[in-house]
């Protein structure tokens, strides 16, 4: 659509230069010596160049506003997601470029989704990056984690899944819905930092 508009203004301001160019060029160029038809093309030449350079500030300062917007909506909307600060959105041409870092890999997800939905955002190229993982952090700290993101993720139905904590390395035990699940719960617990080694028993409810 925006690209639309931009050719639409290109053309509109090719067309009006042509004519005033036209117009305008007997009077500029017959003193210089060119006869009334040469003048007119020379004019028409000269006029359509101007209107496509005029067009092209016109289309630019366009893109520059609504990236501006887009960029101001697209960061609203990480906030309103409760998002850490540490991930911000940049926009060019409509085109929006996650960075930062998150805690969990969940966040990860959850970013590219809600700012895939802000209207006007034409994709999304996520590079958020996962913290470094925390040694410090104790097992029931880390279990506290993993299932805080089961909460978050709203593809996954985590009341079936138990999480056992073995230093670094995760179990996950209890009965999932569907494989879909199991996969979506074993890589939700592979984004928490501090783990290493995720071990999936989950078994698929009959």
């Amino acid at each position: 659509m925006e690209n639309d508009r931009g050719r639409l203004i290109k053309g509109a301001c090719l067309c009006v230069g042509v004519l005033l160019g036209g117009v305008l060029g007997p009077v500029l160029f017959v003193p210089a010596g060119l006869n009334d038809p040469g003048s007119s093309t020379a004019g028409a030449f000269a006029g359509g160049v101007l209107g496509l350079a005029l067009a092209s500030v016109i289309v630019a300062a366009r893109r520059r506003r609504i990236d501006r917007e887009l960029r101001f909506a697209t960061n609203a909307v990480l906030r309103e997601a409760g998002l850490p600060a540490s991930i911000t959105a940049e926009v060019k041409d409509s085109r929006v470029t996650l960075m930062g870092e998150a805690d969990e890999y969940s966040q990860i997800q959850i970013a590219e989704r809600i700012v895939s939905t802000v209207p006007g955002i034409a994709g999304v190229t996520n590079r958020i990056h996962l913290r470094a993982p925390d040694a410090g952090l104790s097992a029931e700290e880390i279990k506290r984690k993993i299932e805080e993101a089961f909460l978050r993720d709203a593809e996954l139905d985590a009341r079936g899944i138990r999480v056992r904590v073995e230093q670094s390395r995760i179990v996950l035990e209890g009965t999932v819905q569907s494989r879909a699940e199991s996969s979506e719960a074993e890589e939700v617990a592979r984004g928490v930092p501090g783990i290493e080694q995720v071990e999936n028993r989950l078994q698929i409810a009959a």
